[in-house]
């Protein structure tokens, strides 16, 4: 089958590796997520994931994001133990540098599916390339741990990130939503092709950009992009359609899809 025809057919991408780097457990002050309870909607998420076929989603917490509730990265250990299609980030918040490092070491000690650390400036109010960040930056330096930035905004956009990816080459950035619009769009794909050690997540940035999948392959090398849908926050059905029907090789789609992202994660069999 065309990988369009899954979605056309309603089908599960039960052949297909399937991995989500950027989603959500929790409720934020904008926009309205359903189901305030962390567990009734992972109940939900789950279902989403198989319907979809899913075979790991990587999850922040929100409380360990929009509050001082880093504890929420324990609790989402518990649930690793029970769901084992799910992956972890801790969550860094650049005012509790000492408590967001020293429960994202709990959290590293209690799963090996915590695969690194996700930070949003713009929530936090705090530039990204401000010297509060510098102890998470050497913390998944030393690890080798992704780093999962939202890079939308005056806070994150792409252009404050240019001089890390070198300072911290053991580390591999993660910019979220792709910088979301133009410049900012060029400028991410700018730092993809000029190091290594950086990647792209698609969530949000084909809807907002007005830009293809197509276009983004045609700007930088297609094992740079990896699959991610913001769930809950945004919606799984029409972000991983963008990829199922963009105009390029299923074979690109496929490493698109799980196959980049596998290759980053030592946790994935």
């Amino acid at each position: 089958m065309r990988f369009s025809e899954y979605a056309e057919e309603g089908l599960p991408l039960r052949d297909i590796l399937v991995i989500d780097t950027h989603c959500h457990l929790g409720c934020s002050p904008n926009p309205f997520i359903p189901y305030a309870d962390e567990n009734e909607q992972l109940i939900h998420f789950q279902r989403s994931m198989n319907r979809v076929g899913v075979d790991y989603a990587a999850i922040s917490m929100m409380r360990g994001l929009y509050t001082d509730e880093l504890e929420a990265n324990l609790d989402l250990a518990e649930m690793l133990k029970t769901n084992s299609n799910l992956l972890g980030w801790a969550t860094y918040i650049p005012y509790l540098s000492d408590k967001s490092l020293r429960i994202a070491e709990q959290c590293l000690s209690a799963s090996d599916r915590f695969i690194g650390l996700k930070v949003h400036p713009e929530v936090n109010d705090y530039r990204i390339d401000q010297e509060k960040y510098a102890p998470m930056w050497e913390f998944a330096d030393e690890r080798g741990l992704l780093v999962l930035a939202h890079a939308w905004g005056a806070n994150s956009d792409p252009s404050l990130f240019a001089e890390i990816p070198a300072r911290y080459r053991n580390m591999k950035l993660l910019l979220a939503h792709l910088g979301g619009v133009e410049p900012a769009i060029t400028t991410s794909l700018q730092l993809a092709n000029r190091y290594d050690n950086v990647y792209l997540d698609l969530t949000g940035s084909l809807i907002s950009s007005r830009c293809t999948l197509k276009q983004f392959t045609e700007r930088t090398d297609p094992d740079k992009l990896l699959f991610s849908s913001d769930m809950t926050f945004l919606g799984l059905y029409s972000e991983i359609g963008n990829v199922l029907y963009a105009d390029i090789p299923d074979s690109v789609k496929e490493r698109i899809l799980g196959l980049n992202a596998k290759r980053l994660l030592k946790c994935i069999p």
